[in-house]
C-alpha cells in the first residue's frame, strides 16, 4: 500500500509531467544539501565563468504572472547570462530532469538496452494512466515515467549509482534518501549553472559515456527539430508540502548548425491560480525567439 506521503510524491510529480494540475504560490526556500564524501568535488566550469546578469529577461517569467530564473549560454560568443544570477546558483533539486543522467546510467550500466527497451508496468495503479502499461525507454522519458525511473535505479542498485554520480559529476553527488528517491525527495541538488554545464559537456562528448549511450539519449530528449534547428530537453517538477522547495524546471538546448545554445528555465513560485507547468517551456521559447535562437516557425509547445 502507498502512504498518503508518496502518493502526494507521485501526484507531485505527475503533474510535472501532466500540465495539469493548478499551483499555490510559495516562496522558494534555499535548500541545504546533506554533506556526502562524494559532493566535495571540485568546482564545475560553469562555477567559474563570469556570469552576467540580465534582470530584463524577468519580463519573460513576469508576463506569465511566474516567478524564477533563466540562465543560458551561447557558444556564438561564449557569454553565459541570467536574469537572477543569486537564484540561478541556488542548488535545488532536479526532479525529472535526472531523466536524463539516469537514462544514461541505465544505459552505461547494461539495466537498459536501447531507446526500445520495454520497462514493464508493475501492476500498480498510479496517477499517471499513461505509467500503467509497459512502456519503452523512449516513451517513459517522454510520459516522465517516475515508476519507471525508479525501477532502472533499484536495478543500477546504490553502489554503481554513486559511481556514476561521481564520474558524470552531476549537482553535489548526494544520494541520501533512497536509491529511487534522492532526485525526488531526497539530497539532490543542482543548480541552473550546473544544469547547463552538465549538458554542455552532454552534446560536446566529454562525459565518460559510450558513443552509443550519447546517441540514444539525443534521440529520446529530441523534442522539435526544423529545417535549421533541433531542440532537446527535459522538464521536471517538485513542490511543498512533502519537497522543501518549489522548483519547475526546463532544461536542455537548441542546435543551429555548429552553434549551441544551452538553457535552463527555474520556476521557484507562481501567482494565485497559476499554472507553471504549461509555462515552463512556453517561458523558455519566447525568450529564445526574442532572442533569435529560435525560429519564429519553430513547433511552439503544448505543455
Amino acid at each position: 500500500m502507498w502512504s498518503r506521503a508518496a502518493w502526494f510524491v507521485l501526484l507531485s510529480v505527475a503533474a510535472g509531467c501532466a500540465g495539469r494540475a493548478p499551483l499555490a504560490p510559495s516562496a522558494p526556500a534555499a535548500p541545504t544539501p546533506v554533506a556526502s564524501a562524494s559532493s566535495a568535488a571540485a568546482p564545475s566550469p560553469a562555477a567559474e565563468r563570469p556570469v552576467r546578469e540580465r534582470p530584463e529577461w524577468d519580463s519573460y517569467l513576469a508576463a506569465e504572472r511566474v516567478s524564477g530564473t533563466i540562465a543560458i549560454y551561447d557558444t556564438a560568443d561564449g557569454s553565459l547570462s541570467c536574469s537572477n544570477v543569486a537564484l540561478c546558483k541556488r542548488p535545488m533539486i532536479p526532479a525529472s530532469t535526472f531523466k536524463i543522467a539516469n537514462s544514461m546510467i541505465g544505459l552505461e550500466t547494461g539495466v537498459v538496452d536501447d531507446a526500445e527497451s520495454v520497462l514493464p508496468w508493475d501492476g500498480e495503479v498510479y496517477p499517471v494512466a499513461a505509467w500503467n502499461q509497459d512502456l519503452t525507454l523512449r516513451a517513459a522519458i517522454r510520459v516522465s515515467c517516475v515508476p519507471c525511473y525508479r525501477a532502472i535505479a533499484r536495478k543500477v542498485g546504490a553502489e554503481r549509482m554513486q559511481d556514476w554520480l561521481n564520474r558524470l559529476d552531476y549537482g553535489n553527488h548526494d544520494m541520501s534518501g533512497g536509491v529511487d528517491k534522492f532526485w525526488l525527495s531526497g539530497g539532490l541538488r543542482v543548480t541552473a549553472l550546473q544544469q547547463i554545464d552538465f549538458l554542455r559537456r552532454f552534446a560536446e562528448e566529454k562525459l565518460p559515456i559510450s558513443k552509443r549511450t550519447q546517441e540514444i539519449v539525443r534521440d529520446i530528449i529530441t523534442l522539435d527539430v526544423g529545417p535549421s534547428h533541433a531542440l532537446l530537453g527535459k522538464t521536471g517538477f517538485n513542490s511543498p508540502p512533502e519537497f522543501p522547495e518549489y522548483t519547475a524546471w526546463f532544461v536542455g538546448f537548441v542546435e543551429l548548425s555548429a552553434r549551441r545554445v544551452y538553457f535552463a528555465t527555474l520556476i521557484t513560485g507562481t501567482e494565485a491560480g497559476v499554472d507553471a507547468l504549461p509555462l515552463r517551456r512556453r517561458v523558455t521559447e519566447a525568450l529564445l525567439r526574442a532572442l533569435q535562437v529560435l525560429p519564429a516557425d519553430a513547433t511552439r509547445s503544448s505543455e
